[in-house]
Protein backbone atom coordinates (compact mmCIF):
# COMPACT_ATOMS: atom_id res chain seq x y z
CA UNK A 1 0.00 0.00 0.00
CA UNK A 2 3.17 2.21 0.53
CA UNK A 3 6.35 2.94 0.00
CA UNK A 4 8.71 0.93 2.30
CA UNK A 5 11.76 2.87 4.10
CA UNK A 6 13.73 1.00 1.74
CA UNK A 7 12.94 1.66 -1.77
CA UNK A 8 13.45 5.04 -2.20
CA UNK A 9 12.58 6.92 -5.59
CA UNK A 10 15.39 5.59 -7.67
CA UNK A 11 18.46 7.75 -8.56
CA UNK A 12 18.10 8.73 -12.60
CA UNK A 13 20.71 11.45 -12.75
CA UNK A 14 23.89 11.25 -14.84
CA UNK A 15 26.69 9.95 -12.67
CA UNK A 16 29.09 12.56 -11.88
CA UNK A 17 32.17 12.83 -13.51
CA UNK A 18 34.25 12.56 -10.52
CA UNK A 19 32.37 11.64 -6.86
CA UNK A 20 33.99 13.59 -4.22
CA UNK A 21 35.37 11.61 -1.22
CA UNK A 22 34.98 14.13 1.61
CA UNK A 23 31.49 14.68 3.20
CA UNK A 24 29.26 17.50 3.30
CA UNK A 25 30.82 20.13 5.55
CA UNK A 26 29.84 19.74 9.28
CA UNK A 27 29.28 16.44 8.89
CA UNK A 28 31.52 13.46 10.63
CA UNK A 29 31.96 9.92 9.29
CA UNK A 30 31.12 7.17 11.80
CA UNK A 31 33.90 4.90 12.83
CA UNK A 32 33.68 1.74 11.56
CA UNK A 33 37.00 0.55 13.10
CA UNK A 34 35.26 0.96 16.84
CA UNK A 35 32.37 -1.26 15.60
CA UNK A 36 29.58 0.65 15.96
CA UNK A 37 26.04 -1.28 16.71
CA UNK A 38 24.17 -1.26 12.79
CA UNK A 39 20.47 -1.31 12.36
CA UNK A 40 19.07 -3.15 9.13
CA UNK A 41 15.62 -2.61 7.37
CA UNK A 42 14.76 -6.59 6.38
CA UNK A 43 11.73 -6.04 4.01
CA UNK A 44 10.68 -8.08 1.14
CA UNK A 45 9.53 -11.89 1.40
CA UNK A 46 9.46 -14.49 3.04
CA UNK A 47 11.72 -15.80 -0.15
CA UNK A 48 13.38 -13.09 -1.37
CA UNK A 49 14.77 -10.76 1.71
CA UNK A 50 16.86 -7.76 1.53
CA UNK A 51 19.05 -6.27 3.87
CA UNK A 52 19.68 -2.68 4.19
CA UNK A 53 21.84 -0.48 6.98
CA UNK A 54 19.52 2.66 8.00
CA UNK A 55 21.23 4.39 11.17
CA UNK A 56 24.32 3.78 13.61
CA UNK A 57 24.56 3.67 17.22
CA UNK A 58 27.33 5.19 18.83
CA UNK A 59 27.87 6.01 22.38
CA UNK A 60 24.37 5.30 23.16
CA UNK A 61 22.93 7.55 20.74
CA UNK A 62 20.78 6.84 17.20
CA UNK A 63 22.88 9.03 14.67
CA UNK A 64 22.23 8.98 10.48
CA UNK A 65 25.11 7.01 8.70
CA UNK A 66 27.57 9.49 7.25
CA UNK A 67 30.35 7.99 4.99
CA UNK A 68 32.05 8.45 2.12
CA UNK A 69 31.98 5.88 -0.75
CA UNK A 70 34.97 4.14 0.07
CA UNK A 71 33.44 3.97 4.13
CA UNK A 72 30.12 2.17 2.35
CA UNK A 73 32.25 -0.36 0.47
CA UNK A 74 34.04 -1.35 4.12
CA UNK A 75 30.42 -1.56 5.74
CA UNK A 76 29.21 -3.73 3.38
CA UNK A 77 32.49 -6.08 3.24
CA UNK A 78 32.31 -5.95 7.36
CA UNK A 79 28.50 -6.20 8.00
CA UNK A 80 27.06 -7.90 5.08
CA UNK A 81 29.58 -10.61 4.67
CA UNK A 82 27.98 -13.93 3.52
CA UNK A 83 26.98 -15.78 6.28
CA UNK A 84 26.59 -13.19 9.11
CA UNK A 85 23.55 -13.53 11.12
CA UNK A 86 21.53 -10.70 12.70
CA UNK A 87 19.01 -11.10 15.15
CA UNK A 88 15.04 -9.67 13.86
CA UNK A 89 13.39 -7.36 16.23
CA UNK A 90 9.67 -6.94 16.05
CA UNK A 91 7.64 -4.62 18.92
CA UNK A 92 10.87 -4.98 20.95
CA UNK A 93 10.92 -8.67 20.59
CA UNK A 94 13.37 -10.96 19.03
CA UNK A 95 11.21 -12.85 16.33
CA UNK A 96 13.65 -14.61 14.35
CA UNK A 97 17.27 -13.87 12.36
CA UNK A 98 18.10 -12.62 8.68
CA UNK A 99 21.52 -14.68 7.36
CA UNK A 100 23.25 -12.61 5.11
CA UNK A 101 23.66 -14.18 1.87
CA UNK A 102 25.54 -11.65 -0.21
CA UNK A 103 26.48 -8.02 0.56
CA UNK A 104 26.04 -5.33 -2.10
CA UNK A 105 29.63 -6.04 -4.14
CA UNK A 106 30.81 -9.01 -2.35
CA UNK A 107 34.37 -8.28 -3.98
CA UNK A 108 32.98 -7.18 -7.34
CA UNK A 109 32.42 -4.23 -9.25
CA UNK A 110 29.29 -5.05 -10.11
CA UNK A 111 26.60 -4.32 -7.12
CA UNK A 112 24.12 -6.77 -6.47
CA UNK A 113 21.45 -4.14 -7.01
CA UNK A 114 22.06 -1.70 -9.44
CA UNK A 115 20.57 1.32 -10.59
CA UNK A 116 20.80 3.12 -13.87
CA UNK A 117 22.81 6.48 -13.98
CA UNK A 118 23.75 6.05 -9.95
CA UNK A 119 27.70 5.66 -9.41
CA UNK A 120 27.41 5.67 -5.43
CA UNK A 121 24.76 3.25 -3.96
CA UNK A 122 24.06 2.59 -0.16
CA UNK A 123 24.98 -0.88 0.22
CA UNK A 124 21.64 -3.72 -0.13
CA UNK A 125 22.22 -7.06 0.46
CA UNK A 126 20.06 -10.08 0.46
CA UNK A 127 19.11 -12.54 2.67
CA UNK A 128 17.63 -15.83 4.24
CA UNK A 129 15.44 -15.81 7.04
CA UNK A 130 14.99 -18.23 10.15
CA UNK A 131 11.62 -17.57 11.74
CA UNK A 132 9.93 -19.13 14.58
CA UNK A 133 6.23 -20.18 12.52
CA UNK A 134 5.36 -19.93 9.12
CA UNK A 135 4.29 -16.69 8.11
CA UNK A 136 0.88 -16.32 5.44
CA UNK A 137 1.62 -13.05 4.75
CA UNK A 138 3.02 -12.37 1.10
CA UNK A 139 5.77 -9.78 2.57
CA UNK A 140 7.81 -8.87 5.46
CA UNK A 141 9.59 -5.97 7.25
CA UNK A 142 11.40 -6.15 10.29
CA UNK A 143 14.10 -4.13 11.77
CA UNK A 144 17.41 -6.28 12.32
CA UNK A 145 20.54 -5.34 14.88
CA UNK A 146 24.08 -6.04 14.56
CA UNK A 147 24.69 -6.52 18.29
CA UNK A 148 22.04 -7.50 20.73
CA UNK A 149 19.60 -5.29 21.97
CA UNK A 150 18.42 -5.27 25.72
CA UNK A 151 14.82 -5.41 26.00
CA UNK A 152 13.12 -2.54 27.98
CA UNK A 153 12.16 -3.66 31.91
CA UNK A 154 9.18 -5.59 32.68
CA UNK A 155 6.23 -3.42 32.02
CA UNK A 156 2.40 -4.82 32.03
CA UNK A 157 2.16 -6.94 29.13
CA UNK A 158 -1.68 -7.32 29.21
CA UNK A 159 -3.28 -5.22 26.87
CA UNK A 160 -7.31 -4.17 26.17
CA UNK A 161 -9.31 -6.00 23.93
CA UNK A 162 -9.19 -4.67 20.22
CA UNK A 163 -12.73 -3.14 20.66
CA UNK A 164 -11.69 -1.14 23.55
CA UNK A 165 -8.10 0.15 21.65
CA UNK A 166 -10.37 1.12 18.81
CA UNK A 167 -13.00 2.58 21.00
CA UNK A 168 -10.46 4.89 23.08
CA UNK A 169 -8.51 5.05 19.79
CA UNK A 170 -11.28 7.17 17.93
CA UNK A 171 -12.16 9.42 21.00
CA UNK A 172 -8.82 10.53 21.32
CA UNK A 173 -8.35 10.78 17.43
CA UNK A 174 -11.49 12.42 16.65
CA UNK A 175 -11.01 14.91 19.53
CA UNK A 176 -7.38 15.49 17.96
CA UNK A 177 -9.00 16.39 14.82
CA UNK A 178 -11.94 18.45 15.12
CA UNK A 179 -9.06 20.58 17.29
CA UNK A 180 -7.16 20.59 14.18
CA UNK A 181 -10.30 21.95 11.99
CA UNK A 182 -11.25 18.37 10.40
CA UNK A 183 -14.79 17.28 10.47
CA UNK A 184 -16.05 13.85 11.84
CA UNK A 185 -17.53 13.24 8.44
CA UNK A 186 -14.01 13.19 7.11
CA UNK A 187 -12.40 11.42 9.89
CA UNK A 188 -14.82 8.50 9.15
CA UNK A 189 -13.91 8.30 5.49
CA UNK A 190 -9.89 7.75 6.68
CA UNK A 191 -8.53 4.18 7.20
CA UNK A 192 -8.21 3.92 10.79
CA UNK A 193 -5.91 1.98 12.63
CA UNK A 194 -5.60 1.99 16.69
CA UNK A 195 -2.60 0.13 18.34
CA UNK A 196 -1.09 -0.09 22.28
CA UNK A 197 2.29 -0.25 22.48
CA UNK A 198 4.40 -1.48 25.57
CA UNK A 199 7.34 0.89 25.18
CA UNK A 200 8.19 1.39 28.79
CA UNK A 201 7.25 5.23 28.45
CA UNK A 202 4.94 4.42 31.46
CA UNK A 203 3.49 1.39 33.45
CA UNK A 204 0.59 1.54 30.81
CA UNK A 205 1.19 1.04 26.96
CA UNK A 206 1.51 3.55 24.53
CA UNK A 207 -1.99 4.46 22.56
CA UNK A 208 -0.68 4.92 19.00
CA UNK A 209 -3.94 6.48 16.53
CA UNK A 210 -3.51 6.72 12.58
CA UNK A 211 -5.71 8.08 10.27
CA UNK A 212 -4.83 7.75 6.52
CA UNK A 213 -6.36 8.55 2.96
CA UNK A 214 -5.26 4.73 1.16
CA UNK A 215 -5.80 7.44 -1.96
CA UNK A 216 -4.43 10.77 -0.72
CA UNK A 217 -6.53 12.40 -2.98
CA UNK A 218 -10.02 13.15 -3.98
CA UNK A 219 -9.42 11.61 -7.96
CA UNK A 220 -6.12 9.93 -7.97
CA UNK A 221 -3.42 9.21 -5.57
CA UNK A 222 -1.55 12.55 -4.97
CA UNK A 223 -4.67 14.30 -6.43
CA UNK A 224 -6.79 16.93 -4.39
CA UNK A 225 -6.53 17.28 -0.50
CA UNK A 226 -6.43 15.44 2.25
CA UNK A 227 -5.84 14.74 5.57
CA UNK A 228 -3.46 12.63 7.99
CA UNK A 229 -2.87 11.83 11.58
CA UNK A 230 -0.82 9.97 13.41
CA UNK A 231 -0.53 10.45 17.46
CA UNK A 232 0.63 8.88 20.07
CA UNK A 233 -1.19 8.78 23.79
CA UNK A 234 0.29 8.26 27.10
CA UNK A 235 -1.66 7.21 30.23
CA UNK A 236 -1.48 9.64 33.46
CA UNK A 237 -3.24 9.68 36.33
CA UNK A 238 -6.28 11.87 34.86
CA UNK A 239 -6.11 9.09 31.74
CA UNK A 240 -4.33 9.41 28.13
CA UNK A 241 -3.01 12.61 27.29
CA UNK A 242 -1.17 13.40 23.79
CA UNK A 243 2.63 12.84 23.61
CA UNK A 244 3.01 13.36 19.82
CA UNK A 245 1.11 14.85 17.12
CA UNK A 246 1.46 14.40 13.43
CA UNK A 247 -1.88 16.45 12.26
CA UNK A 248 -1.66 17.52 8.46
CA UNK A 249 -4.22 18.39 6.20
CA UNK A 250 -4.47 20.48 2.60
CA UNK A 251 -3.01 19.93 -0.93
CA UNK A 252 -2.12 16.27 -0.89
CA UNK A 253 0.96 16.44 -2.56
CA UNK A 254 2.18 18.66 0.41
CA UNK A 255 0.96 16.28 3.10
CA UNK A 256 3.71 14.53 5.10
CA UNK A 257 2.87 10.88 5.66
CA UNK A 258 3.95 9.00 8.62
CA UNK A 259 3.51 5.36 9.44
CA UNK A 260 4.60 3.06 11.91
CA UNK A 261 7.63 0.76 10.99
CA UNK A 262 8.82 -0.78 14.92
CA UNK A 263 9.43 0.64 18.47
CA UNK A 264 12.53 -0.91 19.98
CA UNK A 265 14.73 0.03 22.73
CA UNK A 266 17.96 0.82 20.73
CA UNK A 267 20.19 3.01 23.23
CA UNK A 268 19.65 0.60 26.24
CA UNK A 269 17.66 3.48 28.16
CA UNK A 270 14.68 1.13 29.42
CA UNK A 271 12.38 3.01 26.97
CA UNK A 272 11.88 2.18 23.47
CA UNK A 273 12.79 4.41 20.17
CA UNK A 274 10.07 4.55 17.75
CA UNK A 275 10.84 4.21 14.37
CA UNK A 276 8.47 5.89 11.37
CA UNK A 277 8.88 6.19 8.09
CA UNK A 278 7.88 9.54 6.54
CA UNK A 279 6.87 10.20 2.58
CA UNK A 280 5.56 12.84 0.18
CA UNK A 281 4.13 11.83 -2.81
CA UNK A 282 7.11 11.68 -5.90
CA UNK A 283 9.82 12.54 -3.12
CA UNK A 284 12.24 9.89 -1.63
CA UNK A 285 11.23 8.78 1.84
CA UNK A 286 12.81 9.91 4.88
CA UNK A 287 13.86 7.38 8.43
CA UNK A 288 11.97 9.67 11.66
CA UNK A 289 13.10 8.33 15.17
CA UNK A 290 11.19 9.34 17.88
CA UNK A 291 12.89 9.51 21.79
CA UNK A 292 10.64 9.90 24.82
CA UNK A 293 11.91 12.62 26.90
CA UNK A 294 10.31 14.82 29.94
CA UNK A 295 6.85 13.16 29.26
CA UNK A 296 6.61 13.52 25.49
CA UNK A 297 7.73 11.82 22.16
CA UNK A 298 10.45 14.03 20.46
CA UNK A 299 11.80 13.43 17.56
CA UNK A 300 15.94 12.85 17.38
CA UNK A 301 16.56 11.73 13.98
CA UNK A 302 15.49 12.72 11.11
CA UNK A 303 17.79 10.19 7.70
CA UNK A 304 17.04 10.68 4.12
CA UNK A 305 16.67 6.70 2.84
CA UNK A 306 17.87 7.61 -0.51
CA UNK A 307 19.82 4.58 -2.36
CA UNK A 308 21.43 6.42 -4.10
CA UNK A 309 23.74 8.08 -2.84
CA UNK A 310 24.93 10.57 -5.99
CA UNK A 311 25.25 14.24 -4.53
CA UNK A 312 22.57 16.28 -6.41
CA UNK A 313 22.82 17.14 -10.02
CA UNK A 314 23.44 21.33 -10.07
CA UNK A 315 21.03 23.33 -11.63
CA UNK A 316 21.91 24.36 -15.03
Amino acid sequence: MFATLALAAACDKAPAADSSETLPQGVTPIDLASKPTILFHVFGSVDSSKIMPIAAIVDGAIQPIALTRAGWRELDSTYLAAGTTYSLYTNDDVSGSVTVSRGMWAGQTEALYPLPGCRDLRPLGAGSLNLPSRRTEPSIEFIASSAPLAPHPSVTRSLPPSATVGRIGREYGTALGLANSMDKQELDSLDFIARMLITGAGREPTLLVSYIDQQAGDVAPGVGNTSHILALFDKVDTGYVSTYRHVKSGDATGVEFQRLVDHLDVDGDGIDEIILESWHYASSNELVVLAFKAGRWHEVLRSGSNWCLDPPKPDK
